[in-house]
């Protein structure tokens, strides 16, 4: 993913979310995707994905949105990456 994201504004958001999401150990039992530059965790690898983790996408001016799996309620809004993956992680289903 980290090689293929592009130089415009929200594709840096994308990749800055993904270098965050990285590090986050609950994440790596996740499948991660992007889609319409929201990055998406999936419990797996194939169609039809099985969402049950918060999205995050970023916000034209830089900071991120976190919504709940069927992104019809937004989470909360950050100023970095990592704080937006911190809310993801927080709002994990329990394992």
């Amino acid at each position: 993913m980290v090689e293929q994201s592009g130089s415009e504004p929200m594709s840096q958001g994308v990749l800055a979310l993904i270098e965050a999401a990285r590090t986050e150990p609950r994440l790596r039992r996740l499948y991660p995707y992007t889609s319409h530059f929201t990055l998406w965790f999936s419990a797996s690898a194939g169609h039809p994905f099985a969402v049950t983790a918060p999205a995050v996408e970023p916000l034209p001016d830089g900071r991120f949105r976190v919504r709940g799996p069927r992104q019809t309620t937004v989470l909360g809004e950050t100023d970095t990456a990592p704080a937006a993956i911190a809310l993801v992680v927080a709002n994990l289903p329990p394992e």
